[in-house]
């Protein structure tokens, strides 16, 4: 019987993936007086994702589980102390300066708080205890990366909560329960947060403040609607270049759409999809609980990010500041997924493990 290699598969995938972000960096910054900068940063964080990613596919998942408890406070520490000794981009505290590289925490520690949430969420009993732990794992995560603050990713780290707990045999009425707490909490940000309210005006009625709150949405409108159906070709993204903000990390599949229109960005979803199928084979594959959630979470967490970042390109969502995984500008999105990936292949492996 011949069995179909999805792990290469996904590793395939992301190369694609990869390389069709950086036709697409190349695209969006076409006009900028220096074209290839972000393009060529983006080729070598690829290059590097790619050695990362078989690098973590080969070092074995035990090694993994025996060392997050170093490894998790590791990453929290660098999460927390962006706060003091970061810098400020856009209003936000979230990234260390290293000369002519940035470095974003928020990112990096995508993938070991989800494995942190499936190695040890899981280990407190069933019903409400395990809940009440993995809400509580979640919640000393999310609470630097809120006060940097970065609403986005919050958002990101809180759905990956979700779908281990989920996946991990969680039921409904606590995540209900759950909802209807948060209520005075988003109240309370709105009230205190002017610039979250601004977000939602603008978004909801973008024509009161077309240079304010409503430019963003504004400009996505725009874009989209100078690709319509089969787009303006390929290198004459001229809206996205003069216009759009961040057109190559936050506004990249809007973007895209302008060069192929609907019918060029369709791929886009359809070969995302593909990759979470290809994660959810590859889970389903393995026989371990533990390797099977993160397999299966990590995949769905991609899934996502990229659903929240398109949804927010097509005018769906408010703003969210998100890059869209893998074709995104950005290093540490890029090397975070790829490692993230990594660790996955290695826990879809077959390892023979001494019985506890």
């Amino acid at each position: 019987m011949v069995h179909f290699n999805w792990a290469l598969v996904v590793a395939g995938l992301l190369f694609l993936l990869g390389l069709w972000g950086c036709m697409a960096i190349y695209n969006a910054t076409l006009m900028n007086a220096a074209p290839f900068y972000f393009v060529g940063r983006q080729f070598f964080w690829l290059l590097l994702g790619l050695v990362l990613l078989v690098g973590c596919a080969r070092v074995p998942f035990r090694w993994y589980r025996s060392q997050m408890k170093f490894l998790a406070p590791v990453m929290f520490l660098f999460l927390i102390t962006v706060l003091p000794l970061g810098i400020q981009v856009n209003g936000m505290r979230g990234w260390y300066s290293l000369g002519h590289f940035m470095i974003q925490p928020s990112e990096l520690a995508k993938p070991f708080f989800l494995l942190t949430l499936c190695l040890w969420g899981g280990h407190f009993g069933d019903g409400l205890k395990r809940f009440g732990t993995m809400l509580g794992i979640t919640l000393v995560w999310l609470v630097p990366v809120i006060l940097q603050p970065d609403f986005g990713t919050a958002t990101v780290y809180l759905a990956g909560f979700l779908i281990v707990y989920w996946l991990s045999g969680g039921v409904f009425w606590p995540l209900a329960g759950l909802a209807a707490a948060l209520v005075p909490g988003v109240i309370y940000l709105l009230a205190t947060r002017p610039y979250i309210m601004r977000r939602f005006e603008g978004f909801l009625t973008p024509l009161a403040d077309p240079g304010g709150s409503g430019w963003h949405v504004l400009q996505f409108q725009y874009t989209l609607a100078r690709g319509g159906f089969s787009g303006m070709s390929w290198g004459k993204a001229v809206w996205a270049n003069c216009y759009l903000p961040l057109p190559h990390s936050d506004s990249v599949f809007a973007s895209i759409t302008e060069s192929l229109g609907v019918a060029g960005a369709m791929p886009i979803i359809f070969i995302f999809g593909l990759l979470v199928f290809a994660f959810v084979k590859l889970a389903l594959l393995t026989e371990n609980r533990e390797r099977r959630i993160y397999v299966a979470a990590f995949g769905c967490l991609v899934a996502v990010q990229a659903l929240l970042h398109i949804s927010v390109n097509v005018t769906i969502f408010p703003p969210t500041g998100l890059t869209l995984p893998i074709l995104s500008y950005g290093g540490s999105s890029l090397i975070a997924t790829m490692i993230g990936a990594g660790i996955a292949l290695s826990a879809a492996k077959p390892e023979s493990e001494p019985k506890p």
